[in-house]
């Protein structure tokens, strides 16, 4: 008697499907169903929110416009400052903000209610539960542990994917799908064009997997920032201790001279797929983590560059990456206690659940954003929102600095629909970092504001399709604008 169990098989219909339940994803499943949709939102991990949540990137950049730093000091005095400022025009609202004000009043983010901050800082652990929160109340079928293994499509046209587990296999049809995978996985299972990588090496930017040290004496270690001027630099050691009498957030910048010295006795770890490290132009930040209402001091959120020259949609390339990533964290907790004042009893709480993928696929649509559409401020008849954030691309060889050129023009761009259109395919959208950009200006449109931004333009031009009866290509795109100001969000 065999005791192998056959795979069910079901066949299951909705208006819009969601592949990715990430950052872009669970704004558009919320769009799409408050627009009148019946929306099914697939996910393969066991959280809604992606790095957002369970990658612990916990703050969202940039609903406002960022200026671009003046010289090296200015530089590292924004970056300090960027998470406690509301300078600047804020362009991002909607479905981002209103997330943002109930985590306020969850006690959960730092702020105002009404307004995000520059770098807006939130608790990632109840992100996930304010996420499902939101998800559920909007009427959202959600599929977690499901993964897409192929797409059901009629000549050009998309029809839904196919989910698999172990126990069963279910057909999805759909009116419309939106890829949110952040990878554009149904895009190229679909078969559309799609880039990768820096246009001169194919590698897209290095790999973070975001790490909490605890057991921090913040104060001890402020107090080497204060006695050492020369090394952080008088202005940013003025800006930290500033904000921190005034109990705002801050962002601690490397400790170079400790790092030099770890180096020269080999206790500080390479990142992978690099040869060494240039202290000089490091990239590294660690902040404060905002729990309960308050900032705990003790407990630090740190983000490197950890993996370079990864190809992210390649399985065995990003499984020894990660593993060395987390590697490198558990090596620099290590450092950390040996080397900087007030770690000397800390130790690493946890790694992220999800590894920051800054690039992979950029899906190529109607229209590919560029850098110059980005550095000029342009404007687009089919503008679906604002965004104003700094170019931010990082360095893929260890050697170079950021890259964080101002947006021109009104200090924001318009994200114009069409990127959202995979050029030659039907009854599918893309949404969040995978959107149709060039490398530079996906150095913008990968962060989570924009995410957020186009998840909701996408979710929402699906609903509208759908009631129409057209293809998201036919939508009316000045129908889609005034939905979308209706919905308090800035064209």
């Amino acid at each position: 008697m065999s005791l192998r169990v056959q795979k069910q098989k079901r066949k299951v219909q909705t208006d819009v499907l969601v592949v990715g339940g990430g950052t872009a994803g669970f704004v558009a499943a919320v769009a799409a169903a408050r627009n009148g949709a019946r929306v099914i939102l697939v996910e393969k991990r066991d959280h809604l929110g992606g790095t957002h949540s369970g990658g612990m990137v916990m703050m969202i950049r940039s609903m406002r416009h960022m200026r671009a730093p003046k010289g090296p000091d200015d530089k590292k005095v924004m970056i300090a400052g960027y998470e406690s400022s509301f300078d600047d025009q804020q362009v991002v609202f909607s479905i981002a903000q209103e997330y943002i004000d109930r985590m306020l009043e969850a006690g959960s983010a730092w702020g105002a209610k009404g307004q995000a901050t520059a770098r807006q800082l939130f608790d990632p652990e109840i992100a996930k539960w304010m996420i499902e929160r939101m998800v559920l109340e909007a009427g959202v079928d959600v599929w977690m542990y499901s993964h897409s293994t192929d797409v059901l499509m009629a000549g050009h046209a998309v029809n839904g994917v196919v989910i698999e587990s172990m126990l069963d296999r279910s057909e999805i049809t759909a009116k419309v799908t939106i890829d949110t995978t952040g990878d554009g996985e149904v895009c190229a299972a679909a078969g559309a064009r799609f880039e990768q990588g820096d246009p001169e090496t194919g590698y897209g930017q290095p790999l973070t997997l975001y790490f909490v040290i605890g057991g921090v004496n913040l104060e001890k270690t402020l107090d080497y920032i204060r006695n050492n001027p020369a090394e952080f630099g008088p202005d940013y050691v003025a800006a930290v201790d500033r904000l921190r009498r005034e109990g705002k957030p801050f962002t601690v910048l490397p400790f170079k001279a400790r790092i030099k010295e770890a180096l020269r006795k080999g206790d500080y770890p390479i990142p992978h797929g690099i040869e060494k490290v240039d202290p000089e132009t490091l990239t590294y930040m660690a902040r404060p983590m905002f729990r309960n209402g308050k900032f705990r001091y003790d407990l630090l959120s740190h983000n490197l560059d950890m993996a370079y020259n990864v190809d992210a949609t390649d399985r065995k390339q990003l499984t020894e990456a990660t593993m060395a990533m987390r590697d490198v964290a558990v090596r620099m907790a290590a450092f950390y206690r040996k080397y900087v004042p007030g770690y000397e009893d800390s130790y690493l709480v946890h790694t992220a659940q999800a590894v920051g993928v800054r690039d992979s696929r950029r899906i190529v649509g109607d229209y590919t954003l560029t850098r110059e559409d980005v550095l000029a401020g342009r404007t687009f008849d089919d503008g679906i929102g604002r965004y104003g954030s700094v170019v931010d691309v990082h360095d893929k060889d260890g050697k170079q600095s950021l890259m964080l050129a101002e947006v021109g023009g009104a200090g924001w761009f318009h994200v114009p629909y069409r990127v959202l259109l995979p050029a030659g395919i039907k009854n599918l959208l893309v949404a969040g970092r995978c959107l149709s950009a060039d490398y530079v200006a996906q150095g913008c449109t990968r962060s989570q504001a924009a995410c957020m931004m186009t998840g909701q333009a996408t979710g929402t031009a699906a609903a509208l399709a759908i009631r129409a009866g057209v293809e998201p290509r036919a939508v009316n795109i000045e129908e889609l604008q005034k939905t979308l100001i209706a919905q308090n969000q800035i064209i």
